[in-house]
């Protein structure tokens, strides 16, 4: 059984085709408007459709049937992708946070965020890149989650 992974090649697009081959029949494939495919799927993101075909080619039909063959991606690429998704949908400034800290593998707190953000505003200091890192891509969140809480 092998879980496949597949960057969309839609413009812009940031998804990813995705399909178990553990079932696939390599002695009779389907034959679905006279060709060979194994399965149909969809693009995680935009939702284009795209076919399965023999030898792990995963091809994009386009309306002049040309073929438009997807890069392959691996199984961390499409993690990566679903942390990055959470993160960018979450709302709540304390979990945005606390996602982005995860995400990018540091150990501060959500606390020792705010902390910092306020120490440095009051007067700028040096930060380590992290912390630096941190500041810079979390200031809106940091705000919110001051203004609550005053």
């Amino acid at each position: 059984m092998s879980v496949e992974f597949h960057r969309c090649n839609v413009k812009d697009c940031k998804g990813f085709v995705i399909f178990d081959n553990a079932d696939f029949d390599y002695m009779h494939p389907d034959v679905v408007d006279g060709k060979y495919e194994y399965k149909s799927t969809s693009c995680t993101e935009c939702g284009k459709g795209y076919k399965v075909v023999p030898h792990h080619v995963v091809v994009s039909v386009e309306d002049d049937e040309a073929f438009g063959y997807l890069e392959q991606a691996s199984m961390s690429e499409w993690e990566a992708y679903k942390r990055e998704r959470q993160y960018e949908m979450e709302t709540d400034p304390h979990t945005r946070i606390q996602l982005f800290i995860e995400n990018r593998g540091y150990t501060y707190s959500v606390s020792d965020i705010v902390t910092q953000y306020l120490k440095y505003e009051e007067s700028p200091c040096y930060l380590s890149h992290s912390m630096n890192d941190c500041i810079q891509h979390l200031k809106n969140e940091v705000k919110a989650l001051i203004s609550t809480s005053v």
